[in-house]
């Protein structure tokens, strides 16, 4: 569960579009740009140290390099994930290389703190939906009709959504920053299992505890104790599908130190307990 996702997309057509089903994913970040498009249902986005509540026809533009996630829903939703690389937009990537939306949410919904007019809303809703249909039919030269849709939506943005420029010290702060945090995200996916305390992981990023607290909070937007439980409560679904294994040997490998502790915490991030999500699984 590495945070930096490497190699998203092919390098002679560096573009996907898909659609999730109730979509669930950990802090991470890519050089990839990323535009969500919601179908139904409502959806909650980490973005950075910020939270967005996602309900249907709202578009959220995720930043190359942004940390984000996608938060568990007890009620079904789905979305369209658009992912693209710079190299996408050929000698044009320059006028965002270096930049990302100040307001990552284009909203219909009149209680959206936004001050983006609904009517760029509605053409860059225009141009997702006639990339969604030519990602479905896939007509001779649709490609072409995909990279032509996509440069008319950034025109769109770059027009009319304000943009924030990053000096290259800024730059160079946050490459650093996001080093960091991908060396503490391979500690707890290799240590997951075992005790983690907060003194051995600050060491990993060579902060103070009290230091690295705040650095962990501020770039996931997760304590290190939500992120820990997060990714303990997703080993444990995956135990879980194996009827063999006794809840209790779950909760142990999954690295929490007591039934009582895992019960608690997988209840509070799925809904249910742990028993209850296996028979759902295997019914």
């Amino acid at each position: 569960m590495a945070i930096h996702q490497k190699n998203l997309l092919e390098p002679d057509f560096p573009f996907s579009l898909g659609i999730a089903d109730n979509l669930e994913f950990p802090p991470h970040w890519h050089e990839e740009i990323e535009i969500v498009y919601m179908l139904d249902g409502n959806m909650q986005v980490g973005l950075n140290k910020e939270t967005y509540l996602l309900g249907p026809r709202d578009i959220f533009i995720i930043g190359r390099r942004n940390v984000h996630h996608f938060i568990s829903s007890a009620e079904p939703n789905y979305s369209v994930i658009i992912q693209f690389g710079l190299s996408f937009l050929g000698s044009f990537s320059s006028i965002i290389r270096d930049a990302q939306f100040i307001s990552p949410l284009l909203g219909v919904s009149k209680k959206l703190d936004t001050n983006i007019d609904s009517r760029v809303h509605s053409a860059v809703e225009e141009q997702i939906l006639a990339m969604i249909q030519e990602n479905e039919e896939k007509k001779e030269g649709y490609q072409m009709a995909l990279r032509a849709r996509l440069f008319d939506l950034m025109v769109i943005l770059v027009r009319q959504v304000p943009m924030q420029h990053f000096s290259s010290r800024e730059k160079n702060r946050q490459i650093s920053r996001l080093k960091k945090l991908d060396k503490v995200l391979d500690y707890i996916d290799t240590n997951y299992d075992k005790s983690i305390t907060l003194s051995e992981i600050s060491d990993i990023a060579n902060y103070s505890p009290y230091h690295f607290t705040r650095f962990f909070k501020d770039t996931t937007g997760m304590t290190f104790n939500e992120y820990i439980n997060s990714v303990r409560v997703k080993k444990a679904e995956e135990y879980l599908l194996d009827v063999e294994l006794p809840v209790t040997e779950v909760a142990y490998m999954s690295g929490f130190n007591s039934i009582q502790t895992f019960n608690r915490v997988f209840k509070k991030h799925k809904g249910c307990t742990p028993t209850e999500y296996r028979k759902r699984k295997n019914r």
